[in-house]
């Protein structure tokens, strides 16, 4: 009897075989299954707390409050440091991508190894009602002059922050300006230009950064730093004022206003909260201040939460200046909307960068913009996000790279470029990761980055970009054992181990 068949095979035959899956399940690239990243990535988000939204426990709140009243008691001991009525704290660190500060010293701190948990908080030294004639707004270099009158609102600025002047906004008109008449130009270009090279820092009770299950002590944090000492002298009144014969007369131009130098400001800023850290008496059950430092324009401390289990929080503290207003220039629309709005703002921060000429200048921050859009992005999208960030920490920790906000600006070009449907799927966040790997690997090759904010105007990746694309492209030969090791170290950090004092451990 003939058997029936289907096609030309036999009915009874072995079925036929099924459809291929899509090659988007796999990475082209590694041979790796997106299905595997994509269970790692959520894993991930679970050891690390983030994966449900940010969690605020009673650690973070007393760290938050402890910093705060900080900030108080370096107003009462500086006045020029105003009371603090608004301050943005972000979550996440400078070597996190929190804020741009193009390429800077990040220190030798890695989450995980060194911290629990990182923040910034964006301190206001200066205020701006809007953009007038005392901000001078570069936007071919995304630099910023503010320039000081004789007097603002009735005071006389200048007297207030004459240790924290530079001179007129560089190319304006050929006039220099010196803060003290008395002061050899040789020492006073050694007191602007060290700052940025290295780092300055202070150690309060070293041996409580070391975590209870590490036994071994790890080695002193002088040996990854450069101790310059305190960049301004803290014995005596910080207040006080030079004598008004150094004052240029009220009359000038506004192209001969000095300049508030950010070099200076985040100097003065780092010594006198140095002096009031050093004059803290322990408080049983309150955080422990247990290490500060210095980094180009900002300052890193830790803080030893009282537990159980006892954690580490790093905040970095940036002096910054508000200013009202929106830039001329600048985007005003996003994907998800307007960006400006009547009550816009932003920031100016100190650079990191000491290779450009001049120490005077400031770069525009736009922290609060790019906070109302990360409340926007799809969840899988900040999940990938995360965790190329997670497996990009260890790379940049202890070098100059620019790569984590460079990897925080692809993730707002993403949002652009491509479509939110897709970007809103869970199965999406392994192949989201990669592309953002990928594309951060063709930044560090180019060198540059268009910045989201400013049309036209790049960001730079640094000269540390070679060194980092290098172990980028080890990291992405095989990304699901980078991921694991990432998910095995975040559950240790969970459970309280691995921790080690700034200087020991691996970074």
């Amino acid at each position: 009897m003939a058997s029936a068949v289907w096609g030309s095979a036999p009915w009874w035959g072995p079925p036929p075989p099924a459809p291929a899956r899509p090659l988007t399940d796999i990475d082209f690239c590694s041979g790796a299954q997106l299905q595997e990243l994509t269970q790692l990535i959520q894993e991930l988000g679970v050891q690390e707390s983030w994966s449900d939204g940010p969690k605020t426990g009673r650690d973070l709140l007393q760290a938050k409050d402890f910093v705060f009243s900080l900030l108080g008691l370096v107003h009462r001991r500086d006045p020029r440091l105003p009371p603090q009525a608004e301050l943005l704290l972000l979550r996440g660190g400078i070597r996190e991508g929190s804020v741009d500060l193009g390429p800077s010293p990040l220190g030798p701190y890695a989450r995980g190894p060194h911290y629990d948990a990182g923040f910034t908080l964006l301190v206001p030294v200066f205020s701006l009602d809007g953009t007038g004639q005392e901000l001078q707004l570069d936007m071919e270099s995304c630099y910023a002059w503010l320039c000081l009158p004789e007097l603002m609102h009735g005071t006389s600025v200048r007297r207030a922050w004459q240790g924290c002047l530079g001179p007129p906004v560089p190319g304006r008109r050929d006039l220099t300006y010196q803060t003290d008449s008395e002061e050899n130009p040789k020492d006073q270009q050694t007191s602007v230009d060290q700052p940025h090279g290295y780092v300055t820092e202070i150690e309060l009770r070293v041996s409580s950064e070391k975590s209870p299950s590490n036994d071994s002590g790890p080695e002193s944090p002088q040996q990854d730093v450069i101790d310059l000492g305190f960049p301004a002298p803290l014995n005596g009144d910080v207040t006080k004022a030079a004598s008004e014969s150094s004052v240029p007369p009220r009359s000038e131009a506004p192209e001969a206003w000095p300049t508030l130098c950010p070099a200076k400001v985040a100097a003065w800023f780092f010594a006198v909260l140095a002096e009031v850290a050093q004059s803290l008496i322990p408080v049983p059950g309150a955080p422990r201040l247990v290490h500060a430092a210095r980094h180009a324009g900002f300052t890193t401390i830790l803080l030893a939460t009282p537990g159980p289990p006892r954690r580490l929080l790093l905040f970095d503290l940036i002096p910054v200046v508000s200013v009202a207003g929106w830039p001329e220039g600048a985007r005003s629309h996003s994907w998800a909307g307007p960006l400006a709005s009547e009550s816009s703002s932003f920031y100016l921060v100190p650079s990191g960068d000491i290779e450009r000429p001049g120490a005077s200048g400031w770069q525009l921050c736009f922290a609060r913009q790019e906070l109302a859009l990360k409340a926007l992005i799809p969840a899988p999208l900040l999940q990938a996000h995360a965790a190329a960030q997670a497996l990009l920490r260890p790379l940049v920790a202890g070098t100059r790279a620019a790569a984590p906000y460079l990897l925080r600006t692809l993730l707002y070009w993403a949002c652009e470029r491509l479509p939110a449907l897709y970007l809103a799927r869970p199965e999406n966040a392994g192949a989201c990761c990669l592309g953002l790997l990928d594309e951060l690997g063709r930044v560090l090759e180019a060198g540059l980055l268009p910045h989201y904010f400013l049309s036209g105007r790049k960001l730079r990746a640094g000269d540390s970009a070679t060194a980092l694309l290098a172990a980028l492209a080890r990291l992405r030969g095989d990304p699901v054992r980078a991921l694991s090791a990432t998910v095995e170290e975040a559950k240790a950090a969970r459970k309280g181990g691995g921790l080690a004092g700034v200087g020991g451990g691996a970074h």
